[in-house]
């Protein structure tokens, strides 16, 4: 039987909110933040569901308080990701930041693909209003976009349907 873990980062706020979710139609899948759970401990998962915040371009490379996946990021150019399943679910904000909207989705979701990974839990982005992101390819997203800022009422039923999809491509 596969192994499922889900991590996220940052704790606390709305991306720790929606893991919790996910988890609850996933009650046997491991549920742990990042950093304090990093690559060694990913590694030990069939599969992977990561989820992440994305944060206004203006601050991606600016030396801020290092917190969650960007203490994590480093080590993932490190590791095999070789025959891991992995779903990637984000959080942003389409009105502020819409030229940016879920960009660490597409960001983590290259890095992770480069390291052997194989993503699944792809979303049509026929659903949501945005101008850009660097989480496309085609149509899809690579993985769950979820604005708890300006679409909270669509977040239930988004987690809903990704979580069937992702148990059928993940069994």
């Amino acid at each position: 039987m596969n192994k499922t873990g889900i991590f996220y980062g940052p704790k606390g706020g709305n991306t720790e909110n929606v893991a919790k979710k996910i988890h609850e139609h996933m009650p046997s899948a491991a549920l742990m933040s990042v950093p304090e759970a990093g690559i060694n401990e990913m590694l030990q998962y069939d599969n992977l569901i990561l989820g992440i915040a994305t944060i206004g371009k203006e601050t991606w490379n600016q030396e801020v308080k290092k917190s969650g996946w960007d203490l994590v990021m480093p080590h993932i150019d490190k590791a095999d990701f070789t025959g891991k399943k992995v779903a990637i679910f984000g959080l942003g904000d389409s009105v502020a930041y819409d030229l940016h909207f879920v960009d660490a989705i597409g960001i983590l979701g290259r890095k992770l693909r480069d390291r052997g990974a194989e993503l699944v839990g792809f979303t049509n982005t026929k659903d949501y209003s945005f101008r850009e992101s660097q989480a496309i390819e085609g149509e899809y997203f690579m993985g769950l976009p979820i604005d708890e800022e300006f679409e909270e009422e669509k977040t239930d039923e988004r987690i809903d349907q990704w979580v069937k999809d992702l148990t059928k491509k993940m069994s």
